[in-house]
């Protein structure tokens, strides 16, 4: 092998490991690959913490998990839903999200619009995407959801504070 076939040999290698090493870095998902997430890697770490906790509420949504949904809220916190009143202790949000479970079947996929982190403090928008539905009583319902989470850090866990949703057939658009 020649030097200048070394060195082919070598660059092509090593791009190679770079790009093994790059690939490694991107999230596997597809819908991971979209999230609005900061390049700044203090920032990412921080906004991956927060992404964690809606992402559970999610799932826990999807599975009709009360007591999983429940937990990810801090003590003084409230969930303000369209046509319902502020649910502002921990039993309220218990009877509201078993109330709901036993009318309709969900099966969420957020899309998140923003993921901010402000110190101790973090804002998360989401919408459900165009064509999104939800089961309610056995039908199929448009999903035209618009989501606010605030969370605040308290040591090392973050907590929701704030939940809140409206309803708008745009999704997310504009």
């Amino acid at each position: 092998m020649h030097n200048n076939e070394r060195l082919i040999a070598r660059g092509t290698h090593l791009l190679l490991i770079v790009l093994f090493a790059a690939c490694l870095a991107i999230p596997l998902s597809a819908a991971a690959q979209t999230l609005p997430f900061s390049t700044d890697p203090q920032v990412l770490a921080r906004q991956r913490d927060v992404y964690d906790v809606v992402d559970r509420y999610q799932n826990a949504l999807n599975t009709k998990d009360t007591d999983a949904i429940v937990s990810l809220f801090a003590e003084d916190s409230v969930a303000e839903w369209n046509d319902k009143v502020t649910y502002a202790t921990r039993q309220q949000k218990i009877d509201g999200y078993n109330a709901l479970f036993k009318s309709v079947n969900f099966s969420t996929k957020f899309a998140y619009d923003a993921i901010d982190v402000y110190g101790d403090m973090a804002i998360v928008r989401t919408h459900h995407h165009v064509g999104a539905s939800y089961v309610e009583r056995g039908r199929k319902v448009a999903d035209h959801n618009r989501e606010l989470f605030v969370l605040r850090q308290t040591g090392t866990q973050w907590k929701i504070i704030l939940y809140m949703f409206n309803r708008d057939p745009k999704q997310g658009e504009g």
